[in-house]
Order: structure tokens, then C-alpha cells, then sequence
């Protein structure tokens, strides 16, 4: 292979603005104009003031650094308005501090240094929406951690101590910047008994060298409250006084001690306490949670479906914000908690100006996009200005110290990029120019580059379909394809195959392949619940057969959930699927038909329902031949190979030359998808796939043979491959994203492989790369899905 010189070019994002979870914000006290938002998986932004837009800072950070794109706290200091603090990492769940790093800026975010630090952090855990548990004062950083204690740095990160507190799972710290006053709370797991938290709230007046408690709601009484007492979420202080927002859990949460917050949709009741700051002293606390009557519950205690999150106080009027299921509407209080009254619920929906094309309530149910609004800040520098986060983004105010009922909201998501993308594809002819496969918000054709898409896909009524696995397209017209679909979290829509003869204006739903086997029908049984995966789909190029896998769950597919639709007929039947030995493959010996009617709304794990005897290993991935309509291709999860050549209704597994990986696990979905498989779209039997550390390679197929030849050299790491516009017909242009001459980028050849540029610079990086296309209408142009960066497309300069 030959290095050529690198090719500059001009990144722009494929627009789906919010489309992500902004966990929080945080204004900079002291220097007016500066306001950032830490998010979930895509890492922090800085609002311009000047243009009304956000700014990633995260663009420079590669494939290998997708821990620092899950901040879970940032800090600033108070007298250096260009410093920032993020904390970030991808371990707590794993009780690791590997992937875990403290950042520093120096400018306000444009660059920063990395620090390891010693204990665990997740910025995607569950309970990530509470307020911060960074915090800066004296040269000293602070840091609460989601599990491993509270800890203390004197030298800016370059090492830790852990303070003597007596919790281990934090929630969030306040520190006065004018008296020692150092406020911390905590799950009270670490001195709980049995299922009643210990104290959740407390306070230090030296530094952290001692603490004391203090009080806090009194506790809910109701045994749907698996985890008793209220857990502090949110803090806002104002020269005398500190509002807190507190949450309580609900039995049913997975995420058991920390399912008191809105993000892990475990929260069922809230308050809100008021203290006094009297003399540097924290008194006099009162409860001044409101009991608005709305709630039909049989515990009469209690006020709220699903806690409270987001909190603020300006002058004498508090906010509240509650956050989960018929309770996403915001409170204030004029008379510092004395009477509160709506200014935002689904009954203000003319108060909330959308401006994001897939939030507005014709593609929700008529309703308002609005949940998870844990964090909730007004200007310090200008009251008029307020700032709420939501599940799908940001919702600002322009007039927030209007009377409460005339105070007006609208998203402001220009620049927020934050959406998981799964496969994206470079649309050759017809309305669409991209089709892009989407986490949570299901799938986007756009048909202009430089602006969002009116909406994703839907059903007739224009409710969304979410969460889609991948689509497959008519090669002669491209109009039509088909997708694999999560159904809705209402219900409303189900999963399975949606297919589209016009670009995607419409969609009609195919049905489900029943009563072929039992293990297809409990499959199908769990597709029909929300939000669970579609499977992976092929059409063949005449568009009369189309190939679809069940997902076994989340991340795979099984041989045994693997079927045929035929277009003319509208009916499925069982693909048969032959090993080396022309027997066929079968993950189940024998199955228990009374599992099939198992409910599997809660069941994680679809192996999980069937006998002992299930093998989920044996699983399939189809892809179709762009040339030929009777030959489809499988791709195993232990190296297999397999080819149809009767339009799908049997594969037999073939083998490649020696050089070929033999136990490379092709089939995964979602995000362990371990490969990109893609083929030509002019050429019969061509594919290429990229293999991560096994390289780049060329398959070749011919009769019942493959041939495979490795386009990479030793050494290199190619996570996607798609192809686009050449300088001539006959060569595609080749596009990846990965390490060649060991220098990580995103590469074009244009010579099949020969010789690459490099076509990013080190500021162009945009964290995880999930897929990669090129475009044939246009020479240069080509397509990036990311983990957690949106979608983008790259022109030339």
C-alpha cells in the first residue's frame, strides 16, 4: 500500500438536532455569556450567545477515546472564567476506573489535558441527571463518585484522596465560594437498613474534614417504594436560601439503590425542601412540596408519579421541574413555596415553540417531546433567560421572569449532535440522498443535507417507529427499501419490517412470520412489546424476496429465528440454513412449546425463555447480491460463510482460502456490530468487509466458492468500509475509518486499495465511528454515523 498526501476537507453534520439526553448545565457565575451542557454519550458543549448554537468540544477525541464522550460532571472556576473541568468515563457499572479521565481546559474547551483518575466513572449510568458532583474551590477540586466514595485532589487531578464521608454513592456536591459551607448528598445505600436508606443529605463547614447530617422529607410510606427515604437530585441557592429537589424509587427499576432518578425511569415520588443560610449555618428546613391534587393514587401521601428533578431559585421565585410519565410539567412559586402554579404542562402547548421538525406534536401523539427534565438553570447574569434539559434535547426561555402562564419555551438544539447511529447508506438515485439508521428516533431519509428531516419513520398516523437496526434498498430503485424497527415506547407502533415504495413518505408494516415455530413465535411475541430490536433485514435486487433474522435480544441474531417474505404472496416461511456437512443448523435440539406464551416485556435475554439445550452461538446475518435476485449471502458469528442461490430459501456454508479469519464474529447488531459488510453495487458477488484488527478484505465469490484477499496490511485496524463516486466508472471510491500507517483517520482510495489519503484532520475525529458510506452522485462526498457525534457528511475543501 502506498501513503498519498492527505486531502483536506470540510465536515458538516447530517442534522437531528437534541435527539439526545442533556444531563446538565452549568453557567459560569462570575463571567457573563458563558454556558455549557454536559450530555450522556456525546460529550460537552459551549453555547454561543452570539449565534444561538452550540459548539462540540469534543471533535478532536478518536475511535479510542469514547470514554471522554460520557462527561458526568463539569466544574468551573469562579475566578477563571477560560478553565473548565468534565469528568468522564465508561466503567462504573463494571466497578473499574479504566476509561476513566478527568479533562482540563485552559480556553474555555477548545483543547484540554487528559488525567487517569483512580475510580470509577459513567456518564451514561443510571442516576447521571442529578446536579453536579464536580466541584472546584481553593486550587482544590472535589469529586463525588457513583459508588467508590468522595475524594479531594490538591494538584488539578494528578492525584486523590479519599475524604472520610460516610456514604460511597453521591449525588451531587455544592460548595459555598463565599463561606465553608460544602454541601454533599448520597443515595444513603452505604448506611442503610435492610431497604430504608441512612441519611441522604449532608454538610461540611471545614473543608470536608467533618460532616454532619441534615434533615430531609420525611419518608414515603408505601410499599411500591422498594427503597425507602428521598434521595437529594437537584440545588439552587440564592444569598440566603438553597432549594433541593429529592426523588424516591420505585420497586420495579433495575438500577435498584440509584432508581430514584428520572433516567432509568425508576423515580415515584418527590419533594422539595427549603433551608435557610443563617451566620455560614445551613437551618431551618421546611418542606414545601405542594400537593397539587392531580394524582388519583391510592396513597393519598403521595404527590407525584415520578419524582422531581430539575430545580432553581431567582429572588423569591422557586421552579421545580417533575420528570417522569403524566408528570412532565414545570412549577413555580412566587412566595418562596407558599403556593405554586403551572408555566409549563401538556395543557401550555401553545406556550412551547418547537422549531426541531421530529419534536413537534403532530409526530407525538399531539403532545409535547418533553421528559426526563432533570436539570433546570436561569441566567445569572439575565432573568429573562432559563434553560431546561429534556430526553430529546434542550428547551430555553427567553422571558422566564414573565408572569408563570405567559412565559414561553422553544427548543434550542442547533449544534447538539448527540444521537447513536447505527448503519448509514449513500442513496445512488431517487428522492433521498441518505438514509440514516438511528438509535431512538428509528431511521431519517434526507433529501437536503443542510437542514433536519421533517421527520423519521412512521406509520400513517405519523407515529414514530424507534430505535432502527438497519434497511436494505432497491438497487434500480432506490426508492424502495425496507427496515427493521423497534416499536414505539407507547406501543403505539410495533416492531418488525417496514417497507416503503416512495422514498419513505409512507410506510406499511409486514406483518409477523407466525406459527412456524414456537421459537419464532415467542420472538415474535417479545417484537410486539416496545422498544425492542428488529432484527436485520435483505432484499433482493428485484425486490420480490426480502430475508429477515429475528434478534435473539438486544445484540443477536439466531439461525433459528431466520425467515423468508415473499413479496408476491405476502407470506413468510423458515429458511434453511446447511452447514459444511450439508446438515442443517439448528440452535434448539427440542424446545418447550408452553414458553411461548411467556410475557416478555421484562425479559432481557430471549435465550433466557427457551430449554437448556439452546445453542446462542448459531446465528446469521443476510445480505443480498446487488446484481443477481436469486443469490443472497449469510455471515455467521464464528467465522461462517454461507450462499443462497434460490432466492433465499436455503444457504450452504462455503469456505474462503486459508488467509480468510476463520472465527470472526460477523452477525452482531446494534452496537456489537463487530464488522461493516458491505457489496458492490454493480458487480455480482463482491464484497468487502472491514474487520477491526484483522484489516480490510476483499471477498469474492463464484459459483459455490469464495475467494478473499486482504486489501490491508499487518498491523492495520479498519472499523468501516463503503464505497462512492470514483474518478471513472468502473473504480469505486473505497472510504474507511481506522489505522493505516499507523496513523488513525478516515481514508479514501481510489485505486482499490492500493493507495489511500488521509481525509481528516486531528480536530475531525468525532469519537466512535459506526459506519462510513460514499456517495455516487457526487465525486468525494461521503457519509459517517457515529456513536455519539450524530451523523456527518465530508467534502472536499
Amino acid at each position: 500500500m502506498n501513503k498519498l498526501n492527505p486531502v483536506s476537507y470540510n465536515y458538516n453534520s447530517l442534522s437531528t438536532p437534541g435527539g439526545g439526553f442533556v444531563t446538565g448545565f452549568v453557567f459560569h457565575p462570575t463571567s457573563p455569556n458563558i454556558l455549557y451542557a454536559r450530555t450522556d454519550i456525546g460529550g460537552v458543549y459551549r453555547f454561543s450567545f452570539e449565534k444561538r448554537q452550540w459548539i462540540s468540544l469534543m471533535d478532536s477525541f478518536t475511535e479510542f477515546q469514547h470514554h471522554l464522550n460520557r462527561p458526568l460532571s463539569i466544574a468551573i472556576d469562579y475566578y477563571n472564567s477560560n478553565r473548565l473541568f468534565a469528568i468522564c468515563g465508561d466503567s462504573a457499572y463494571r466497578h473499574k476506573n479504566d476509561g476513566c479521565s478527568l479533562l482540563i481546559s485552559e480556553d474555555m474547551g477548545n483543547s484540554f489535558l487528559e488525567k487517569p483518575v483512580p475510580f470509577p466513572v459513567d456518564g451514561n449510568f443510571a442516576a447521571r441527571s442529578t446536579d453536579e458532583r464536580l466541584a472546584f474551590k481553593d486550587d482544590t477540586l472535589y469529586f463525588g463518585s457513583q459508588g467508590s466514595g468522595f475524594f479531594k485532589s490538591v494538584d488539578l487531578g494528578d492525584s486523590w484522596e479519599k475524604l472520610d464521608f460516610p456514604e460511597n454513592n453521591i449525588t451531587f456536591i455544592w460548595l459555598s465560594q463565599k463561606e465553608d459551607i460544602m454541601i454533599v448528598a448520597c443515595t444513603g445505600e452505604t448506611n442503610s437498613i435492610t431497604n430504608n436508606r441512612g441519611d441522604t443529605l449532608y454538610v461540611s463547614y471545614n473543608k470536608g474534614e467533618t460532616f454532619k447530617s441534615l434533615p430531609t422529607p420525611k419518608t414515603l410510606d408505601d410499599a411500591r417504594c422498594f427503597y425507602k427515604g428521598f434521595v437529594p437530585v437537584g440545588i439552587s441557592v440564592n444569598s440566603n436560601n438553597i432549594v433541593i429537589s429529592f426523588s424516591c424509587s420505585h420497586k420495579d427499576s433495575f438500577a435498584k439503590w440509584n432508581s430514584f432518578a428520572c433516567d432509568n425511569g425508576g423515580g415515584f415520588d418527590g419533594r422539595i425542601g427549603l433551608y435557610n443560610i443563617i451566620d455560614g449555618k445551613i437551618v431551618n428546613f421546611k418542606d414545601i412540596t405542594p400537593n397539587l391534587n392531580h394524582l388519583k393514587d391510592s396513597n393519598p401521601n403521595r404527590l407525584f408519579q415520578s419524582g422531581l428533578g430539575g430545580i432553581s431559585i431567582k429572588d423569591k421565585r422557586i421552579t421545580v421541574a417533575a420528570c417522569g410519565g403524566e408528570d412532565n410539567f414545570i412549577l413555580a412559586s412566587e412566595n418562596m413555596g407558599e403556593t405554586f402554579e403551572f408555566i409549563l404542562s401538556k395543557d401550555y402547548i401553545e406556550n412551547v415553540i418547537i422549531t426541531t421538525p421530529y419534536q413537534k406534536p403532530e409526530y407525538n401523539g399531539g403532545g409535547l417531546p418533553i421528559h426526563w427534565m432533570s436539570n433546570l438553570k436561569v441566567n445569572p447574569f439575565n432573568k429573562d433567560m432559563a434553560i431546561f434539559n429534556s430526553g430529546t434535547g434542550v428547551f430555553i426561555s427567553f422571558n422566564f421572569s414573565a408572569k408563570p402562564k405567559d412565559i414561553v419555551w422553544e427548543t434550542l438544539n442547533t449544534g447538539i449532535e448527540e444521537t447513536v447511529h447505527l448503519n448509514i447508506y449513500g442513496i445512488p438515485s431517487g428522492k433521498n440522498l441518505v438514509l440514516d439508521i438511528i438509535g431512538d428516533l428509528g431511521g431519517f431519509a434526507f433529501r437536503q443535507l443542510n437542514k433536519p428531516c421533517e421527520n423519521s419513520f412512521a406509520d400513517e398516523n405519523n407515529n414514530r417507529y424507534i430505535t432502527c437496526i438497519n434497511a436494505d434498498y432497491l438497487p434500480s430503485s432506490p426508492d424502495i427499501f425496507v427496515v427493521t424497527a423497534r416499536g414505539n415506547w407507547t406501543g403505539i407502533t410495533k416492531g418488525g419490517l417496514i417497507y416503503t415504495t416512495d422514498g419513505g413518505d409512507n410506510f406499511s408494516h409486514l406483518g409477523y412470520p407466525e406459527n412456524i415455530s414456537d421459537e419464532i413465535d415467542s420472538a415474535v411475541l417479545k417484537l410486539k412489546q416496545p422498544n425492542v430490536n428488529g432484527g436485520w433485514v435483505a432484499m433482493s435486487s428485484d425486490g420480490a424476496t426480502i430475508l429477515w433474522t429475528l434478534a435473539r435480544d438486544r445484540f443477536n441474531l439466531s439461525v433459528d429465528l431466520s425467515v423468508k417474505y415473499d413479496m408476491s404472496t405476502k407470506t413468510y416461511k423458515k429458511v434453511k440454513v446447511f452447514d459444511l456437512n450439508n446438515n442443517e443448523v439448528s440452535s434448539a435440539k427440542t424446545f418447550s412449546s408452553s414458553n411461548s406464551n411467556l410475557d416478555c416485556r421484562n425479559e432481557p435475554n430471549f435465550t433466557n425463555q427457551l430449554n437448556p439445550n439452546y445453542n446462542p452461538k448459531l446465528c446469521i446475518k443476510f445480505f443480498s447480491d446487488w446484481v443477481n435476485p436469486n443469490v443472497f449471502y449469510g455471515f455467521g458469528e464464528n467465522g461462517q460463510i454461507y450462499l443462497s442461490q434460490d432466492k433465499g430459501d436455503s444457504f450452504y456454508q462455503i469456505e474462503a482460502n486459508n488467509e480468510f479469519p476463520k472465527d470472526y464474529f460477523f452477525s452482531g447488531i446494534d452496537g456489537f456490530k463487530k464488522c461493516e459488510i458491505r457489496f458492490l453495487p454493480d458487480k455480482e458477488g463482491v464484497a468487502y468487509l472491514a474487520l477491526h484488527k484483522n484489516g480490510l478484505w476483499k471477498l469474492e465469490f463464484s459459483d459455490k466458492s469464495c475467494h478473499a484477499t486482504k486489501i490491508t496490511t499487518h498491523g492495520d485496524f479498519v472499523k468501516t468500509v463503503g464505497f462512492g463516486k470514483g474518478l471513472d466508472d468502473k473504480t469505486p471510491a473505497l472510504y474507511i475509518s481506522g489505522i493505516l500507517f499507523n496513523e488513525y483517520g478516515f481514508w479514501r482510495s481510489l485505486d482499490n486499495g492500493k493507495s489511500w489519503a488521509r481525509i481528516n484532520n486531528d480536530n475531525q475525529m468525532f469519537g466512535g465511528i459506526t459506519s462510513i458510506d460514499g456517495d455516487f452522485r457526487k465525486f468525494g462526498r461521503f457519509y459517517l454515523a457515529t456513536n455519539a457525534r450524530g451523523a456527518l457528511y465530508g467534502e472536499e475543501s
